[in-house]
C-alpha cells in the first residue's frame, strides 16, 4: 500500500516540481564528491591508527565543510549545464534548463551556491577557503568557459578531473590531520590509487556523450579516440590502482579496486551502453559501500540523497534514475 502511493498517487506531480531547484544543483553527484572527501580523511585517519572503525561522533566542523564543498561544486555543476546545453539536448540529458528554470535565473542560484559554499567553508575550516576557490577556478572557469573550454580538450579535460580529485582528496586529509605538518610523500602515495580510480571513472563518464560532444565540437578523449581505447586507459588505471594500494597495504583501495575490475574488463571487451555505464555507477558505489564501515553518518547522507533523486526522476521526468538496475 506504501509502495503504491509513493509510486502511483498522482499527487506527486504537483509536488516534485519544487524540487526543481534543487536538483538543478545535481545532486547524484555528491556521491563523487563526497566519497572523495571522505576517502581523504580516512586515508589521514588510516597514517594515524591502523584499521579505524566506525567514527560516529558527529563533527559540526566537518558538516560545515561538507556542505561548503557541496555547495561549490553544485555551483559549477551550473555553469557546465548551461554551457552543455546543447550537447545534453542530443544525450538527452537536457531536463531543468529552459523548459523548467530560466537559464539568467540559474546563473544566479550558482553564484549564490558558490557565495553560499565559501561562506560555510569559512565557518568550517577557514585554511581550506583556497582550495574551494581552486575548485570554482577548475571546474567553473577553466573546464567550461572561453577561452579555455578544457572540457572540449582530450587531454586538458581529464587533467582537469584529475586535478579536482586531488584538491578533494586533500581537503579531507587536510582537515583530518589538523594542518600542513606532515610528510608530504605519505599524502602523495596514499592518494595515488583513490585518483586512478577517480581519473578511469571520469573517462568513462565521456564515452555516453561522444554523440553530443561530436555536436558541439567537444574533442574529448572518448571523441578523439573512441570507446575502445577509453575503456582500456581507464581498465589500466584500475588495474595499477589495485597493484599499488594492496602494495601500500590499503584495505578500501585494494577492495574497491579489485572488486571493481571485472565492470572494467566487460566495458572493454564488450564494450555495451550498460557496460559503460556499469564501470561508472558501480566503483563509486563500491567506494561509498565500504566507507560506511568507517564513517556511518555517511550512510543517512547518501541514503536520503538517492531516494530523494529516484522520487524526483520518476515523477518529473518518467526515468528510473539513480538504478543499479543497468540494462539495454
Amino acid at each position: 500500500m506504501i509502495k503504491s502511493f509513493f509510486r502511483d498517487n498522482q499527487i506527486h506531480k504537483s509536488i516534485v516540481p519544487l524540487f526543481d531547484y534543487l536538483f538543478l544543483l545535481r545532486p547524484t553527484l555528491f556521491f563523487v564528491i563526497w566519497v572523495m572527501l571522505s576517502l581523504g580523511m580516512a586515508s589521514a585517519q588510516m597514517s594515524i591508527t591502523e584499521y579505524p572503525l566506525w567514527i560516529s561522533d558527529f563533527d559540526s566542523q566537518i558538516l560545515f565543510i561538507f556542505l561548503g564543498i557541496t555547495l561549490i561544486c553544485s555551483g559549477t555543476f551550473i555553469i557546465n549545464q548551461i554551457s552543455d546545453k546543447l550537447s545534453d539536448k542530443k544525450n538527452n540529458k537536457l531536463f531543468l534548463l529552459n523548459d523548467h528554470i530560466n537559464i539568467d535565473f540559474a546563473k544566479s542560484i550558482s553564484r549564490a551556491t558558490s557565495i553560499l559554499g565559501l561562506f560555510f567553508l569559512t565557518i568550517g575550516n577557514i585554511m581550506l577557503v583556497p582550495f574551494g576557490i581552486l575548485i570554482h577556478l577548475f571546474w567553473g572557469f577553466i573546464y567550461n568557459k572561453p577561452p579555455f573550454e578544457w572540457k572540449k580538450r582530450p587531454f586538458l579535460g581529464i587533467l582537469t578531473n584529475t586535478v579536482i580529485g586531488i584538491i578533494l582528496f586533500i581537503i579531507g586529509w587536510l582537515q583530518k590531520i589538523g594542518g600542513f605538518g606532515f610528510d608530504i610523500t605519505i599524502l602523495i602515495v596514499a592518494m595515488t590509487p583513490y585518483i586512478l580510480c577517480f581519473s578511469a571513472v571520469s573517462l568513462m563518464t565521456n564515452i555516453p556523450d561522444i554523440r553530443g560532444d561530436k555536436s558541439a565540437n567537444a574533442i574529448t578523449f572518448s571523441v578523439k579516440y573512441g570507446r575502445k581505447l577509453t575503456s582500456l586507459l581507464a581498465l589500466l588505471l584500475v588495474l595499477i590502482a589495485f597493484c599499488i594500494s594492496y602494495y601500500i597495504q590499503d584495505p578500501i583501495a585494494s577492495t574497491a579496486s579489485i572488486t571493481s575490475i571485472p565492470f572494467f574488463i566487460f566495458a572493454f571487451v564488450r564494450n555495451l551502453d550498460k557496460d559503460v555505464l556499469r564501470s561508472i555507477r558501480y566503483p563509486i558505489f563500491l567506494l561509498n559501500f565500504f566507507l560506511f564501515a568507517l564513517y556511518p553518518w555517511l550512510i543517512v547522507a547518501v541514503t536520503i540523497v538517492y531516494y530523494l533523486s529516484k522520487y524526483y526522476y520518476w515523477h518529473r521526468f518518467n526515468i528510473h534514475y539513480p538504478t543499479f538496475l543497468v540494462d539495454d
